[in-house]
């Protein structure tokens, strides 16, 4: 058993007790947010840059492997977006993206993404960043239920009846009875490792053409860890359309309130052409979507900030486009989540194929990156109000 496995297990078992969890919750809140400045080191370095030069270096000496990650993140930041490769404010840039790391929490990619570059404090401030979205989370979702989506296993046992097709879950050598049962019916299946997100480890495999046998097949994926395999989804036209080589999935977020289930934001996925997965981390583009209608209302956007009118590839416009039986999908997000009120917070990526819509899987920790990146703005406002609407462990 695995580190993360025999964590998940610790804490999928923590005593349903209000006191315990709340200490537990303002523990992982003040651990995440550890290295984030004092507000007033914040502003004194906004108002000045020799300030912020100072901040930066004593970031780099208290908080060194955050730092050093964070350092090798935006250097490939740079060596991708040729925008910023060839800038001739390439130092300066680099000290003000490390800075929003460490006194907003923003990732690089999220500094980027949310053109931070040309905002000042205030602007800043009102979007969600990566370390605050996991405070959020700690406030909203229980440790415990949250266990659930950290298992791609676990999801499937829970919300079986929403995926509409076959799932194994296997993760040791007496598990091959099961798997062979499966691959027979199912040659072509999705393999997934089941702690792995962002479309990490995501593949398709199709015995019908590789020159490998079960049994070495099986071994491979074992020694890999504990794998979730499921039947091939075949998407409906109207979304294959868009990229015939992906799944084209919607993440849509459920809060769930004192006054029902909430859909506050919903965005689209569309991979690019040859590729299996839609993640934006994966070279995807984002497309925001009216959640009343469900019509496609913003340009894509890359993990780049790329904005594209129209698909790369299919040549398909993006605004305006009319995602099909949006009521149902609204409707099935919303009963998923209400079976999960210790977990507030959801994001559900769902699919559209001949038997109408299916979910993909269900994320407990879902980020806030993707409604910030295709409506160009920051939701920290939204996101507490409805807070504000719920009752949170902390």
């Amino acid at each position: 058993m695995g580190k993360k496995q025999i964590l998940d297990f610790i804490r999928s078992r923590y005593p349903d007790i209000p006191f315990l969890k709340r200490t537990l919750a303002g523990f992982r809140i003040k651990r995440t947010a550890r290295i984030l400045l004092s507000e007033k080191k914040i502003t004194a370095a906004e108002n000045n840059f020799e300030q912020k030069i100072k901040s930066v270096e004593y970031c780099r000496k208290k908080w060194g492997k955050d730092f050093n990650q964070t350092y090798i993140n935006a250097q490939r930041l740079f060596n991708n977006v040729t925008i910023h490769r060839n800038s001739e404010n390439k130092e300066k840039l680099l000290i003000d993206i490390l800075f929003c790391r460490f006194a907003y929490g923003f990732q690089p990619e999220e500094y980027l993404c949310f053109d931070l570059e040309l905002k000042n404090m205030r602007e800043r401030q009102s979007f969600v960043s990566d370390i605050q979205r996991y405070c959020y989370v700690y406030r909203m979702n229980d440790i415990s239920k949250i266990q659930i989506f950290n298992n791609k296993g676990q999801t499937y046992k829970v919300f079986k009846k929403y995926y509409k097709r076959d799932a194994v879950y296997i993760a040791k050598e007496s598990d091959f009875k099961i798997f062979n049962t499966f691959v027979q019916k199912h040659p072509i299946f999705v393999r997934k490792a089941v702690y792995e997100g962002m479309g990490r480890s995501v593949s398709l495999v199709d015995l019908t053409s590789e020159k490998i046998s079960v049994k070495k097949l099986f071994k491979d994926i074992v020694s890999h860890g504990p794998h979730i395999l499921e039947e091939k989804v075949e998407q409906h036209k109207i979304l294959a359309d868009l990229n015939i080589s992906s799944v084209n999935t919607i993440r849509c977020i459920t809060l769930y309130t004192k006054h029902g289930v909430q859909v506050p934001y919903c965005f689209m996925k569309v991979g690019r052409a040859g590729s299996f997965v839609d993640n934006g981390g994966a070279g995807g583009i984002l497309v925001g979507i009216d959640k009343d209608t469900g019509i496609l209302n913003t340009a894509g956007y890359d993990e780049y900030s790329t904005k594209y009118n129209i698909h790369p590839d299919s040549g398909i416009q993006f605004k305006g486009y009319q995602l099909p039986e949006w009521k149902a999908m609204l409707e099935i997000c919303k009963e998923m989540s209400a079976k999960m009120p210790a977990v507030k917070f959801i994001g559900w990526d769902m699919a559209y194929t001949d038997n109408g819509w299916v979910v993909i899987e269900g994320n407990g920790m879902s980020q806030l990156i993707g409604p910030q990146i295709v409506w160009r703005y920051g939701v920290r406002n939204e996101m507490e109000e409805y807070m504000k609407d719920m009752d949170l462990i902390i």
